[in-house]
C-alpha cells in the first residue's frame, strides 16, 4: 500500500473520531464532560491517590457535584 492513501484513511478516522468528541462536547448541558474518580481506577486504588477532580480518596464517594 502506498503512503498518501493510508495517510488519507487515518487522517479520515482520526478525523471522524475528533467530530464525534466536539458533537459531545456540544450537546451535553452547559458543555462539560463528567471525569472520573480515583474509586473508580484500579490502579489509584492501589496506590492510595487521592481524585485530581474533586479531592476523594479511592475509599470516598465521588464528590464531583459537590466541586462545581
Amino acid at each position: 500500500m502506498s503512503f498518501l492513501p493510508l495517510l488519507g484513511i487515518i487522517l479520515a478516522v482520526m478525523s471522524i473520531a475528533i467530530i464525534g468528541m466536539a458533537i459531545r462536547v456540544f450537546l451535553v448541558k452547559d458543555g462539560e464532560v463528567r471525569g472520573g474518580c480515583a474509586g473508580k481506577n484500579p490502579m489509584m486504588q492501589e496506590e492510595g491517590t487521592a481524585c485530581t477532580l474533586c479531592g476523594a480518596m479511592p475509599t470516598e464517594e465521588c464528590k464531583s457535584e459537590k466541586v462545581v
